[in-house]
């Protein structure tokens, strides 16, 4: 039975609809998760914001050990350097630890806290957004390069006695139609220091 032009648009918008609908339920799912984020004041950074000054000697066992672990070695391994930032407001920092980066940008993080020194989990990011919680460790969301105008946003929570991702993905484009723009209260975070790409 042939179709009438009247049922073949009635398809074209359904699969329209469709379509956009599909785009925006990830936006929609990660918009869940940023709820408590969003009217935070947030600090972005990324591996030009560590330094080796900032990283204490006494972490140098368990960092070395967790690149053992996972094989971290040869070029483009560090461990030697770190971004400083009291996650949880307990006057005691946490150390945000590179240990394997790419050419890109995009590191192997690993996040360490002192006294005792305990390892709180991987992030795997180009940049990481962060901000203090009094007495918990807040979610974290973090950028990954993917190309020149195109972006991953992850989010990772504590959970029991690490930081584990959500399983969710955020797809961030820039300049290039239909596409989703880097959510406003990313691009408002302060820079974590000079060097953060801003």
């Amino acid at each position: 039975m042939p179709m009438t032009k009247a049922r073949s648009k009635t398809r074209l918008v359904r699969l329209f609809v469709m379509l956009v609908a599909g785009s925006l339920l990830p936006a929609f799912a990660q918009n869940q998760n940023w709820r408590l984020i969003e009217n935070k004041p947030l600090v972005k950074f990324n591996w030009g914001c560590s330094s080796a000054d900032t990283f204490p000697s006494s972490l140098k066992p368990i960092v070395h050990a967790t690149m053992r672990r996972k094989n971290f070695e040869g070029f483009g391994t560090w461990g030697d350097r770190a971004f400083v930032f009291d996650l949880n407001g307990d006057r005691k920092p946490e150390y945000f630890v590179p240990l394997d980066c790419g050419a890109t940008g995009n590191c192997t993080w690993g996040i360490f806290s002192m006294q005792p020194n305990r390892f709180l989990g991987f992030l795997g990011a180009q940049y990481t957004y962060v901000h203090e919680r009094k007495g918990r460790y807040p979610d974290l969301i973090t950028y990954i390069h993917m190309s020149a105008a195109e972006g991953i946003l992850k989010t990772y929570r504590f959970r029991g006695k690490q930081y584990a991702w959500l399983g969710d993905k955020y797809e961030t484009t820039t300049g290039i139609p239909p596409g989703n723009d880097l959510p406003a209260f990313l691009k408002q975070a302060r820079a974590g220091c000079q060097d953060s790409g801003d």
